[in-house]
């Protein structure tokens, strides 16, 4: 129980003093090396019970046994792994898909049903990639971006 406290303790007083700070996220890192980063301004909650720590946004939960956590940071910086500051929009318009909000040449992957890769378009200066559905075979095709999967049937 007492521990529990602790850890309660750990996780919400610095609350207040990161926001002074100027902090735009918070950083765990788990003993096994893995780090998962929250923008704040997501708002995470942060959560104890039984012996679980969870973090839930609007876009994810992590959750993770309290013991397997190694630390944690209130930063102004990233670790840039697994952080989701803006959301990735798609749109169909004349029979183009069109990803917006992407990172500057972050790849859009183009797989039929089978998993086979068909093409990769990267995103242009101002975060968008075009993909022409008409240049690619007809069936379902997997479209991936390092933020989301979309399954399209293109006729």
């Amino acid at each position: 129980m007492k521990g529990i406290i602790i850890a309660i303790l750990l996780f919400v007083l610095p609350c207040g003093i990161c926001h002074a700070n100027g902090a735009r996220f918070l950083i765990v890192n788990a003993k096994d090396g893995t780090k998962t980063t929250f923008a704040l301004a997501e708002e995470p909650k942060v959560s104890l019970k039984s012996g679980e720590l969870s973090i839930a946004s609007n876009s994810r939960t992590f959750i993770i046994r309290i013991a397997d956590v190694k630390n944690y940071a209130f930063a102004e910086e990233s670790s840039g792994i697994g952080e989701i500051i803006k959301s990735v929009n798609v749109k169909v318009e004349n029979g183009c898909v069109i990803f917006s909000n992407l990172m500057v040449d972050s790849k859009v992957s183009i797989y039929i049903q089978d998993g086979k890769l068909l093409k990769e378009v990267l995103a242009n200066t101002d975060g968008t990639a075009f993909i022409d559905l008409s240049t690619l075979p007809k069936g379902i095709l997997i479209l991936h971006s390092d933020k989301m999967n979309i399954k399209v049937v293109s006729r």
